[in-house]
């Protein structure tokens, strides 16, 4: 196959949903040659912060001299984002420089998937069920790992843990477990217990386990108390160590719109991060630990991998004045956290938002979540759809916003009495375009956010507006 034609097989198999579990994916590196074991991986599972969690380690373990693989989801622009390579200190450097730079090639993609697919030719005549596009996505990443002599990889999650495709590794270095909260709770349960069950799906006999506290995640008390049991009693029954990260481990020593700085309260080492979310001294001492009790970096690499992280489209700011953010809160969670995030960024003055999300979504918890912010009051608010068969359709979203609007508290006073300035647009561009108008005419902040299929187009779209005019017209 050449390109066009493995992404083509790839994407037929969406067509075969997601379906947790790992017969098929065992199966299916089985016939590989099981690449996944000759592979040392950072296992990083959660509800929110995997990503960034992800690229600090592997920042940390490429400013250690290692090659390093990064398998992600899902994709802002480019398919190809997911599996990257990044070789030491230039492979670093070079990402730095091109957000391009280490992802797998199309010759090499080509490559690999048609190994994948004679595989799953090979399975389909056992009488196996074809394997989903996420595992033979998985597969197809420990293919190219292998072929390109990672030393290393750090290997995200795609949903839950226990079942997830990734999980067919057997002996990880570590095993990471960011932010839980409440997401795909038709497939991981619905109660905090259960979720934190399937998240530690990924813990190994043995292996260390670097665990964000979730006891300080904003979920009742007795939630988070409840998963820290059940992860905990899992440690205890595979005789695996966990380290507890938590706000008392951290010291924010100062917080701009140029990042943070802050110190680990047990080493007294500083660390400063360009990441803005509150809650990201804490994700980056989790890869901090896990890398340095692992033995693969030390403290130098440590601090210099932190500074050095960049997660696209995640409280990234794309213009400081008028401020630009655009983040992928795609879970009440998130969106809770990219309020508080705003209200340190933003303190009392407007913002225009605009937002597109999926119909499976708890949407209503998420638009409560940015609305209710006196701290930051909405000017204006533009809705649009995500391209993906369960985006939520505009004017929908829409609606709800308006639902919301009218249940919040203190309208008058708080700034929420925007019901005719909430808008339902006929495309991204259209909205981005709208948006950009009506935060310059409010003096407003301007704030994307939403599901990750959508943040992705709106990025490009709206640094390619702000590089040509502010209102976004030529």
């Amino acid at each position: 196959m050449d390109f066009a034609q493995a992404r083509s097989y790839l994407s037929s198999a969406t067509s075969f949903g997601i379906r947790l579990g790992l017969h098929r994916i065992t199966r299916l590196v089985e016939l590989l040659g099981n690449p996944e074991r000759k592979l040392r991986c950072f296992h990083v599972a959660g509800t929110n912060g995997k990503g960034s969690v992800s690229a600090y380690c592997a920042n940390i373990l490429a400013l250690s001299g290692h090659r390093v693989g990064v398998f992600t989801s899902p994709y802002l622009v480019r398919l190809t984002e997911r599996i990257r390579v990044i070789d030491g200190r230039d492979g670093l450097a070079a990402l730095q420089e091109d957000e391009s730079a280490g992802e797998i090639n199309r010759a090499d993609f080509a490559r690999v998937m048609t190994l994948v697919r004679k595989a799953v030719e090979q399975m389909q005549q056992e009488g196996y069920e074809h394997p989903t596009e996420f595992e033979m996505l998985t597969a197809a990443a420990f293919l190219h790992f292998v072929a390109t002599g990672c030393k290393v990889v750090v290997l995200e999650t795609g949903l839950g843990g226990r079942l997830d495709s990734t999980n067919v590794i057997r002996k990880p270095l570590a095993c990471i477990i960011t932010a839980l909260g409440y997401d795909h709770t038709d497939r991981l349960g619905g109660t905090m217990a259960e979720i934190a069950a399937e998240k530690a799906g990924i813990i190994k006999s043995k292996r260390p386990v670097f665990l964000r506290d979730p006891r300080e995640l904003g979920l009742a008390q007795e939630e988070g108390e409840a998963a820290l049991r059940v992860i905990r009693l899992c440690c205890e029954k595979k005789h695996a160590p966990l380290h507890l990260i938590g706000r008392n481990d951290i010291e924010v020593l100062g917080y701009g719109r140029d990042g943070q700085v802050f110190q680990d309260r047990s080493s007294e080492q500083i660390f400063q991060t360009g990441l803005l979310g509150l809650y990201q001294p804490q994700n980056a001492l989790l890869a901090a630990r896990a890398c340095q009790t692992t033995g693969l970096a030390d403290p130098e690499a440590v601090a210099a991998g932190i500074a050095a992280a960049r997660w696209p489209a995640r409280m990234e700011i794309l213009r400081q004045q008028p401020l630009i953010l655009i983040d992928g809160a795609h879970n009440p969670q998130g969106c809770q956290a990219l309020a508080e995030t705003l209200a340190k960024l933003h303190p009392g003055r407007p913002v225009v938002y605009l937002a597109g999300m999926l119909e499976d979504k708890d949407y209503r918890r998420m638009i409560d979540a940015v609305l209710d912010n006196p701290a930051c009051p909405a000017h204006a608010f533009v809705c649009v759809r995500p391209d993906n068969p369960r985006g939520l359709p505009a004017e929908t979203l829409a609606g709800h916003v308006r639902e919301s609007v009218e249940r919040l508290h203190n309208r008058s006073s708080s700034g929420y009495n925007i019901k005719g300035a909430i808008y339902a647009a006929d495309s991204p561009l259209t909205g981005a375009k709208l948006a950009l108008r009506l935060a310059q005419e409010g003096h407003a902040a301007l704030c994307a956010f939403g599901s990750l299929y959508l943040v992705g187009g709106l990025r490009v779209i709206l640094k390619d507006l702000e590089a040509q005019d502010w209102t976004g017209t030529s």
